[in-house]
């Protein structure tokens, strides 16, 4: 499984190019990552409250930024 592919584009009026892309299952990965840690935000009573962020917030950020390092 590879984590980025490459892609052709076509230039405008001039020479295309491959442009380096992420595969459809590092975007799938990136995608939920993200989403649990937005819904984990809409719900939790400590993060908009507190001025830092709960355990899970700041451990569910860290796999998204893992997935999009």
């Amino acid at each position: 499984m590879t984590t980025a592919e490459r892609q052709w584009r076509d230039g405008s009026g001039g020479a295309g190019h491959l442009q380096h892309v992420a595969g459809n299952a590092v975007f799938t990965w990136t995608q939920t990552a993200y989403r649990a840690y937005i819904d984990h935000a809409r719900g939790c009573a400590t993060c908009p409250v507190d001025s830092g962020r709960c355990a899970t917030d700041e451990e569910l950020w860290s796999l998204y930024r893992a997935t999009t390092s």
